[in-house]
């Protein structure tokens, strides 16, 4: 698998454009699998702070300018047993040559979305790595949930990246204020697309861009319901996380030497010993530790 190549977010349109295209979906068998059910906002359990230990062999606090405490303690030896080593790696070599390969398609594509209306997406050729953009008549951040798809029995995974711009928002009135020109949204019908950098005629060049167009046409209904289903969740976790400020805590630290440790008593490796011995003793018997 290639790393995911870098991508220009570009802002301005080049001046030489192409036909505008606006075909009606074919048969491409696009599809999601899986539900795209956003479940309802749940409140995260009440936050319990770590207290500290009453029983530490060590102590230190920390107090910085703002009075704010933080306490480091060293507690008492630890008797867990020690973690599993790993399992060695097994041999794939075979499993690998009896079962074929799946081919799965990556599409990295970047770029600028206005108003949720149109967007500009720039990605590079699959195989000549030459530049390619283009303008689209609809909001591709609808398919920045989707991790993967498939399309004609091949898996496709994307990856998505693309800033949002409001021309009638506070950041657009702020650089009129300032005297800055309005941002020239590039005109065209809803759900067209119109290449305005690249080969038009090379078919794997403009792949990756019909691809995620014949998805968003195929899945439309279902990726405007998600959007405002995470919208919902959204405006539902702000408003509890507004309604719930987190407190300001005095964060407490703490550790428990384990075995070889330096900070281990003579007596701590003697009670460690010892609690090693009544686990393997258990589980001899077949009893769990």
């Amino acid at each position: 698998m290639k790393p995911l190549v870098s991508l220009l977010l570009t802002f301005s349109l080049p001046l030489l454009l192409h036909a505008e295209t606006s075909a009606p979906l074919g048969e491409s068998g696009t599809y999601i699998p899986g539900s795209l059910e956003v479940p309802t906002f749940t409140p995260p359990p009440p936050f319990i702070p770590k207290v500290p230990l009453t029983d530490a062999k060590a102590t230190l606090v920390l107090r910085d300018d703002g009075e704010l405490t933080t306490t480091l303690q060293r507690g008492q030896a630890s008797m867990a047993p020690d973690l599993p080593a790993p399992e060695p790696a097994s041999d794939t070599t075979l499993l690998l040559l009896d079962h074929p390969r799946e081919k799965i398609v990556i599409i990295n594509m970047g770029g600028v979305i206005y108003d949720h209306r149109v967007s500009v997406v720039n990605w590079q050729h699959p195989i000549s790595r030459q530049p390619y953009q283009a303008v689209l008549g609809f909001d591709i951040g609808l398919l920045t949930p989707i991790g993967h798809f498939i399309r004609d029995g091949v898996t496709h995974h994307s990856h998505l990246i693309f800033s949002n711009h409001d021309t009638h928002g506070p950041l657009a009135r702020r650089a009129a204020a300032y005297g800055r020109p309005p941002i020239q949204v590039p005109e065209i019908a809803p759900d067209a697309y119109r290449i305005t950098q690249g080969d038009p005629a090379d078919l794997v060049g403009v792949e990756p861009l019909i691809t995620l167009r014949d998805l968003y046409l195929a899945e439309k209904p279902r990726l405007q319901k998600l959007a405002a289903d995470l919208a919902t969740h959204r405006q539902a976790a702000q408003a509890w996380a507004d309604a719930h400020p987190a407190p300001i805590e005095a964060p407490v630290f703490w550790f428990k030497p384990h075995r070889n440790s330096r900070y281990l008593t003579p007596e701590d490796k003697d009670n460690q010993k010892q609690a090693a011995q009544e686990r393997a003793s258990l589980t001899t018997k077949g009893e769990a530790p």
